[in-house]
């Protein structure tokens, strides 16, 4: 298991069908969510960013994303309670570009 994808966990959830796991890690990418994100972020829409933020969360548990997830969700913690969530950004991406990697090498 890696820090980034939990591999087992994700082929549990999809029956240990490697082959989907494969294709939905693939939509993951293709989905741009943490750009998109980053974008509504940008240009001040918060509550388009809270959405995104739980849309990524959401994906990121069911693909067993565990950094995306983990820092998905402190960032739509930080953004419904008003706290600073601009240092997690930098985080969020590094976990994406990581996470991104490791699903190329699959």
């Amino acid at each position: 298991m890696s820090k980034y994808i939990d591999t087992a966990g994700g082929l549990t959830r999809v029956g240990g069908n490697m082959a989907l796991y494969k294709k939905l890690l693939g939509k993951f990418k293709d989905g741009r969510y943490c750009e998109q994100l980053d974008e509504l972020l940008k240009s001040g829409d918060i509550a388009g960013a809270t959405a995104m933020a739980h849309t990524l969360k959401g994906v990121a548990a069911n693909l067993s994303l565990s950094e995306v997830h983990a820092l998905s969700l402190q960032i739509e913690t930080a953004l419904k309670s008003g706290d600073p969530w601009e240092p997690l950004l930098p985080q969020l991406a590094e976990a994406a570009n990581t996470t991104l990697d490791e699903i190329d090498a699959l």
